[in-house]
């Protein structure tokens, strides 16, 4: 469960963080053109026009990339730990039960995905060892995050 929590704050923080600072990236960026513009003598030749600013251009578009990768990123990552947050709450978890099918152990991360009848879940706590036993468990809905289980023999 503290897995659940760990990345529901992660997520908020990375968040909060893109909220003050892609803002201030981008308003630092056009001040930086805006004073490149006063400060350099400007020369009429046939490269200006569309590329007299390359650099901060280029620059404010990395910025306006980077905000709209970590966007996409915290969308597709913490959107089902949110639609879990009433879950949590009120402690309101669905009810599964079966055998181990598989169990993927990911190495040195601390969560393995488990296989029970066809479908795929997470836990901290379930090993390899644990396959074939027949377990009841509940878990949360939307990132099938196993919240308590039982082995029965």
């Amino acid at each position: 469960m503290w897995s659940y929590w760990f990345t529901l704050i992660f997520c908020l923080a990375i968040v909060l963080m893109a909220i003050i600072i892609i803002p201030w990236i981008v308003i630092a960026l056009t001040i930086e053109a805006i004073r490149e513009r006063k400060t350099k003598p400007r020369k009429k030749s046939k490269k200006d026009g569309l590329f007299e600013n390359f650099k901060s251009v280029m620059k404010l578009t990395g910025a306006l990339l980077a905000f709209v990768l970590v966007t996409v990123f915290l969308g597709y990552v913490s959107v089902p730990y949110l639609k879990d947050f009433p879950n949590v709450i009120q402690r309101d978890y669905s009810y599964e039960e079966g055998f181990i099918d598989y169990v993927d152990d990911l190495g040195k991360s601390w969560d393995n995905e488990v296989e029970v009848n066809g479908e795929w879940f997470n836990s901290t706590k379930i090993k390899r060892k644990h396959m074939g036993r027949y377990m009841t468990f509940e878990y949360l809905p939307n990132t099938k995050l196993i919240v308590s289980y039982q082995f029965r023999e």
